[in-house]
Parts: C-alpha cells; structure tokens; sequence
C-alpha cells in the first residue's frame, strides 16, 4: 500500500532528529573548524598519546563538540566524534576562542605555583590547593591568568580544569544595579551555581558565616558575586538582612575600597587565619592598620578583619614611615625540592644541606635579600629570600629577576607568513603559518608580563607583505625586531635552530639568541649566522631571523609542535632577550 506523503515525512524526521548531534538539535553550535594541512590526525582523546581513529584531508570542516586546551572535540560522523590539534585546523564560524574574560575554573594539582608571568621563569607569588575555584582572566596555549580570593597570576593550564557550562556562559555583568540585601551563609561549602537550580554547575563553595551581596531572588535562589562573576544559592542557606543600615565611618580616618568581586575576610593577619567573612567589589571600610600584605579593616561599629591589601585601593593615602622590617616569629616553606642552605648570607659560600618541598623553618634573622634560620638541630644556615616563601606578616622578598631588563623596551614580534602563504608544509601537514602565530602568541605573553610593549606584525591568519613588516619595525623605533619562521630542506635528517642577522649591528642580538637555545634547548643549535632575508636585510632597527626547527623532519616536526618545545623555545627567545638588554 502507498503510504501517505505527510506521514513519511514525519517518519523521516523523527529519525534525522535522532541521528543529529544534541547540541546543534538544541542551538548549543560551537561553530566548525576547516583543515588546514594536508593530513590531520583525528585521535580517540585530546593528545598525541591517544590512537588514530581517521585522517581527514585539506580544506575539509566539522562542527566541533567541544574544546580542551589545545584540541577540538569534533563530529566526524552520524555517531562518531573525535580530537584534533587547533593548531592544524581553523576555527571558522560559531564562538570564537576568547583570549579575555573566559569564565571559571578548578585547581587540579595538589600545590600549584601562581606566577607573576606566563612561564617558568616569573616569581612564585603563592600556590593553590586541589579544588580551588578560580576566575579565568586570560589564557594561551600553555597558561592561564587567574584570579582567586587571595591571588592572581599564571598557572600552567596542566594543573587547571575548566568547568563545564562555564567558559564564555558565565558573563560578569557590565553595570550592576545597587545591591538590595546582604546576606551570611549559614552552613559550610554552601555550592554556588551557574544557574537557579540544581542543575546549574557548580562554580565554586562558600564557607560558613561568609558575607555575601544579594542582587535578586529567583525561585527560592538568591543571585550573588562570587570570584568575578554572578552565582547562585539557595536561599535556605542564607540569612538574610536588609542593606540599608552603612556603617559610620571617621572622617579623619583612612578608608578603602574593595577591587575584588568577593574577597575573603579573616580573623588575624595571615593567609592561614580563619575565615570570618567576605566583603564585595566596590564597598568602602575604614582602614585600622597594615601588617605586611594583610590590612585590618572595619566591618561594622563592633566587627574588624584582615583582608589581602593588594585587593584594596586606599582613597586617602598617606606616605607611610619606613620602619625596620620586623620577622620575629615568622616561618618560611621550602618550595623547591633541593633548595639549598648556605653558611652565609652569600650565593658563594659553602652548603650546610638541602631542604625538601615543604619543609619550615623558624626566622631569626635577615642579612641583605636573605633569611637566616633556625635548623632543628639548632645550628643557623641562610636562605634567598626570593626562593621560599614567607608564612607570617612581613612582606615577600622579590628577586630582582630578568624582567627588568625588557621592562618598557618595544618589541616588535613577526610571526613569518600567514593568510594565502602558508610557507614550508611538514611532512606531516604542520603549515609553518600556523605555528609562528602560535609561536608569536605565547612570546608575546611572557614580555607583555615583564613590561614590554610588543606589538605582532600580524594577528590572526592574515597576509602581510616583507615591506609592511619591516615598516612596522620603524613606525614604532623597535628595540628588538623578531621574525619567527620554521625551516625545510630536502634532506629529511636536517635538524636544528639558526639564528640570522644581515648587519653587524644585528650580530649581538642573533649572538644573544644562539647563546640561549644553546643553554637551555635540548637542540642541535646551529648558532648565529649572516643571512639574507628581506626583514632584517631593510630592516634600520637591531632585528633577527630565526629558523626555529625544520618542519621537513618528520621527528623534529612532532617535537616543535609539541606544548613542551613552543613553551621551552619561547622562554629561550625571552631570556636571550633579557640577556641582549642587559
């Protein structure tokens, strides 16, 4: 028998309704990335570990599931998915990878280091536990710029997840209406959600008796700021108070406002008090006094804490009165396994012994940059100051690192090709294009973090022409011009960095270069050389050319494309740098 049109149709959309995808059935579309090399790998999991579950060809697209780190997740049939690296494909349409404002994420490592910069050479300003909720600030291939209730810096993106429903959903609102109550939580790791429901993800948890700032009440959930972004709670959990009574405030006294959406108010001047309390981003206390990093402040007409100062921006300051720096009844914590400790106040003097990760020592005193301690055998040694950290009041000593040397200076950064020229293709489909921008991208990061003022010949998948690179090192007076490309040759065994200059007064940049992939790239360097290329050939400013691996190599082509090299090589190029300016 026939069957009716208006029935089949409806059969046949039933089952396209079941074959496709989820989340582009319901509008959740992450966009789709186009092929840009030859052959790509699509792997079981996000990394180069995992198997080989199909090859897909230049100039082919697929929607993309979801993304982790440096991999698409991506539809490659009816029922099928699978990984591919981002930095061999294009992301074409949908929503864009966000370098700002990226949402929420979960500490995952058990002690993980917070650094001032992008790298492993940036100062240490403190370490975050296992399950710590964080606001992510900025991120790039290898870091991720965070901010917690105590800290904000880098941590490498190995020891940070990024929730789920978080990422680019979770927005902090541009203009807050004026706070109608607040509230104190009445019970311990209180879950605060994306959403007002039990189904929302969880963002992070409140502890008990932390002040909150309560904008609107939804069905029983009571909207508030939590680390940089809006969060909700039950409002069973909350007691609830009405946000017209403002504390008195003495004129003649200093007053602060609060910079951070929520920070943690504690019982005593450390970072290891309890906890008594959270005051919210823009909300003016008095001032009591200051301990080190940690400021006492006025709650209420009976009520005082200590908060982090850094978080506060004073609007009276007074000049405040140098006094000896008082390290009575400090510790300090071992943070490097092997840290070495000294007969002297000296870097040169003789080892009493190594400390493990760690390990505390009581202060006695402070000679210079250095603190002297107390072993338990009672015995005194020496350590740098800027290698452990302080557990107290006083404030922590900074070591006067390389940063200083690239602090103002202009760099310049050309990621060589881009847009129709996609320069020397791997044997395995790597586009050179594609890698000096990822390359440009985490240089950029590391000397933006030490105050340079870099600027990128081009941003993005784009074709720039030799004179334009060159005239953008002169628009700006560059201080430094740095052209990045990646080598080939027809002889599959060829391996290594070269670093050119055209001028001689180019030679003592390529020199300082060569000098820092040789110290600290496991490498073949090949050393500086003349070269003849356009950018450095016309370029007036200090410039240099680096061919940073050969792409026709198929085993050197898996190492430079690895996160490990493009994180070594660029702090190379930094450290090269830093040791050409100083």
């Amino acid at each position: 028998m026939k069957k009716k049109p208006g029935l089949f149709g409806l059969i046949l959309l039933l089952i396209m309704a079941a074959i496709v995808p989820a989340n582009h059935a319901f509008g959740n579309d992450e966009g789709e990335v186009t092929v840009t090399s030859k052959v790509v790998n699509v792997r079981e999991g996000a990394g180069l570990s995992f198997p080989i579950v199909k090859k897909i060809a230049q100039g082919e697209s697929y929607p993309i599931i979801k993304e982790d780190g440096d991999w698409f997740e991506i539809q490659i049939g009816s029922n099928e998915t699978g990984w591919v690296a981002n930095w061999l494909v294009e992301r074409k349409s949908g929503t864009s990878v966000a370098k700002k404002g990226s949402g929420q994420g979960t500490i995952t490592g058990s002690s993980v280091r917070v650094r001032t910069g992008p790298g492993t050479t940036f100062q240490t300003v403190g370490s975050l536990t296992r399950g710590t909720a964080v606001a992510i600030i900025e991120k790039n291939q290898n870091w991720i710029k965070i901010k917690s209730a105590d800290l904000e810096g880098w941590v490498s993106s190995d020891y940070l997840k990024t929730d789920a429903g978080s990422g680019g959903t979770v927005k902090k609102e541009k203009a807050k209406k004026e706070a109608v109550q607040s509230g104190v939580t009445l019970v311990d790791r209180l879950n605060v959600r994306s959403e007002p429901s039990k189904n929302g993800s969880t963002l992070g948890k409140l502890d008990k008796n932390t002040s909150v700032t309560v904008h609107r009440i939804k069905n029983d959930w009571a909207e508030i700021d939590f680390q940089g972004v809006q969060g909700w709670v039950a409002v069973t959990y909350l007691q609830l108070k009405a946000n017209n009574a403002k504390t008195e405030v003495n004129p003649a006294a200093d007053t602060a406002r609060v910079t951070a959406s929520n920070l943690h108010v504690r019982k005593d001047a450390s970072l290891n008090a309890k906890v008594i309390g959270s005051v919210n981003k823009d909300e003016t206390y008095t001032v009591l006094q200051t301990k080190g990093r940690m400021t006492q402040i006025q709650l209420s007409n009976s009520e005082k804490g200590w908060v982090v100062s850094w978080y506060l921006e004073k609007e009276r300051v007074e000049e405040p009165k140098k006094k000896k720096l008082d390290i009575k009844g400090n510790k300090i914590a071992i943070i490097h396994d092997g840290t070495i400790l000294r007969s002297s106040a000296d870097g040169n003097s003789g080892i009493v012994r190594q400390a493990r990760e760690g390990e505390t020592f009581p202060v006695i005193g402070m000679e210079g940059d250095w603190y002297s301690i107390k072993l338990k055998d009672g015995k005194t040694a020496y350590v740098a100051g800027w290698i452990v950290t302080l557990e107290g009041n006083s404030e922590q000593i900074q070591r006067p690192g390389v940063e200083k040397y690239l602090k103002d200076k202009t760099i310049v950064i050309d990621p060589g090709h881009g847009g129709r020229d996609s320069g020397t293709i791997g044997v395995g489909g790597t586009l050179e294009k594609n890698l000096t921008i990822r390359t440009a991208e985490l240089l950029r990061d590391k000397l933006q973090a030490a105050g340079a003022k870099v600027i990128l010949t081009r941003t993005g998948n784009t074709y720039v022409p030799l004179s334009s690179r060159v005239g953008t090192s002169h628009i700006h007076e560059a201080d430094a011009f740095i052209s990045l490309h990646y080598d080939s040759t027809m002889d599959q065994i060829t391996s290594g960095i070269t670093t050119y200059y055209y001028h001689d007064y180019q030679q003592g940049l390529a020199s300082a270069l060569a000098h820092s992939f040789s110290s600290s790239m496991q490498v073949n360097n090949r050393g500086s050389r003349y070269g003849n290329y356009h950018v450095i050939r016309e370029n007036k400013r200090v410039a240099t050319l680096i061919e940073l691996g050969y792409l026709s190599n198929p085993v050197e082509e898996l190492t430079i494309t690895s996160k490990e090299y493009q994180e070594g090589i660029t702090s190379a190029i930094y450290n090269g740098l830093a040791r050409y300016f100083k």
